[in-house]
């Protein structure tokens, strides 16, 4: 077994099983992978058909909600000494393992840390794209600059399993952020590798209720890490992410047409409403959801 794909799940089931059916297409031998699914919520029973499917696939649980708890889980259970990552709902090019497996074959000197590569974005309607689409067509993956800046994220992640070992896995503490801790860390003494044509797309967020739990979640891993121990300054972090955001908004206004730009500063409003409530729950001792 050459490559592991860890899959964390929870209550996606239709996209799951879109991913699973285009891992089955991979021009890639499907004797030399693996697909590890991660059930987060053991409260319901993944019902899949591992049978219908042309490569080893596992179904496993971790009770212990969050994501990077699940990815760890999938970390232990991983035959392959490559391990690679992806969202339930996303959609690796059908090159995708074949690429990766390309470039580490020649990492001779076991130098990657990571190797990650482009994110885009897909739509429901590309005709017609609601308030939070547009918000997301214009904030979309940066994973290149990410990449410069040593970190990668796990919608689309390869590295070598001895090497996630090596630095403990991811923070089962967080909700977020946990990929850009891990990477980071890895980042001091690996390579992040961006290779432009290891591409997986990403569904943009059709609803404005989920970018703002999206960004909760960015908010509360942000506290863990960083602020956990000092609430004044994550107060002015707070009232900066606020900033940023309308600063963002209202420069749209001049570059972009207005019912694009206006779908923007709702978006904006409604997310930075919700940071001040995540905000007023993370002092208070409330961890952040899901």
């Amino acid at each position: 077994m050459k490559i592991s794909v860890i899959i964390p799940y929870y209550q996606d089931y239709i996209r799951l099983n879109l991913l699973l059916e285009q891992l089955g297409k991979q021009n890639f031998d499907l004797h030399l992978f693996e697909v590890i699914v991660v059930n987060n919520d053991p409260s319901q029973n993944l019902d899949i058909e591992a049978q219908y499917f042309p490569f080893d696939l596992n179904i496993i649980y971790e009770s212990i909600p969050g994501s990077y708890s699940a990815r760890n889980a999938g970390i232990s259970h991983a035959k392959g000494y490559i391990l690679a990552f992806t969202d339930s709902d996303c959609l690796p090019d059908l090159d995708w393992l074949e690429n990766a497996w390309q470039l580490f074959s020649e990492d001779f000197e076991k130098e990657i840390g990571v190797l990650t590569g482009p994110v885009p974005l897909f739509y429901k309607d590309p005709d017609k794209l609601t308030d939070s689409e547009v918000y997301e067509k214009y904030t979309g993956f940066t994973t290149e600059s990410y990449a410069k800046q040593g970190h990668a994220i796990t919608a689309n992640w390869f590295s070598y399993k001895s090497v996630l070992e090596e630095f403990g896995g991811f923070n089962a503490d967080l909700k977020s952020n946990g990929d850009s801790e891990l990477s980071d860390k890895i980042s001091k003494k690996y390579k992040i590798v961006y290779f432009p044509v290891l591409e997986v797309m990403h569904p943009a967020r059709f609803e404005i209720v989920q970018l703002v739990n999206k960004y909760k979640r960015l908010l509360g891993g942000t506290f863990t890490r960083r602020f956990y121990k000092n609430p004044k300054a994550f107060r002015i972090h707070v009232i900066q992410f606020i900033f940023k955001r309308y600063r963002f908004a209202l420069k749209k206004f001049f570059t972009i047409s207005p019912t694009e730009s206006w779908a923007i500063l709702k978006v904006c409003h409604a997310i930075n409403l919700g940071a001040i409530k995540e905000y007023k729950s993370l002092i208070k001792g409330k961890q952040t959801k899901r």
